[in-house]
């Protein structure tokens, strides 16, 4: 489980050699401590937006698809989505099967399908095979023709932590990351320039072993390039 947000302030705040946080009083801390709260934020977030897909901010999603639509809009923390993890989803009831479905670009999509699932209108075209790109989401064709359900994979964006039993979703093995960052902010506030330049080298440390760690371990090797303009396996942001 991660570290709650209290705990990560006052680990700093340890290291700082300074009184900690009582859970009572975290919401209206002043002066150091309320620094500290700041600090630890930052570090989060940098730690997050250093990587795109960190697995700790994996998630699942199912889309339940609605009769003669084709577009459908992201969840609301979604930050990139697995193209490659699009599945229709088993139903025996609505007749479906556990498929896989692939990926084609928007233009793919406006010149040899927008067309006729258009023309089905309201009844939909059949059962969807395909997905594509579309705007602030995802659309599938052919157009649905009953209430099928897809299921995805992506990765939530930063949420910042506020309530002193918030968690991070970092995992507790990298707390001394967090609280490397938040230090870092500690000695830039305190305009502490060589305190702040060794930290600082520590803390891109340890976010690159945290890489190490969590993305860079391959079991076998996959051809990711892009062929004729179009690429099946690849993450895209939103």
């Amino acid at each position: 489980m991660p570290t709650s947000y209290i705990d990560l302030c006052n680990l700093t705040l340890r290291r700082l050699n300074e009184v900690e946080i009582d859970s009572s009083d975290f919401s209206s801390c002043r002066g150091i401590q309320a620094l500290v709260k700041d600090a630890v934020k930052t570090s989060i977030a940098k730690i997050n937006q250093s990587e795109y897909s960190w697995p700790f901010n994996l998630a699942s999603n199912t889309q339940v698809l609605t009769i003669g639509q084709e577009e459908y809009s992201w969840p609301s923390d979604l930050k990139i989505v697995d193209w490659n993890s699009f599945q229709l989803l088993e139903n025996d009831s609505l007749g479906s099967q556990f498929t896989h479905l692939r990926f084609i670009t928007t233009d793919q999509w406006f010149e040899n399908h927008r067309d006729t699932d258009a023309k089905a209108g309201s009844s939909g075209r059949g059962i969807p095979s395909l997905i594509f790109p579309s705007g602030q989401g995802f659309g599938v064709t052919p157009s649905p023709d009953k209430a099928y359900s897809i299921g995805y994979k992506y990765y939530k964006s930063h949420t910042e932590i506020t309530l002193f039993s918030d968690q991070s979703r970092i995992p507790t093995q990298f707390d001394n990351i967090i609280v490397d960052g938040a230090m870092l902010q500690m000695y830039l506030f305190k305009d502490n320039a060589q305190s702040a330049q060794i930290i600082a080298s520590i803390f891109e440390q340890g976010i690159k072993q945290m890489q190490s760690q969590l993305i860079n371990q391959y079991d076998s090797i996959r051809d990711r390039r892009v062929f004729q303009g179009m690429n099946t396996d690849f993450f895209t942001s939103a």
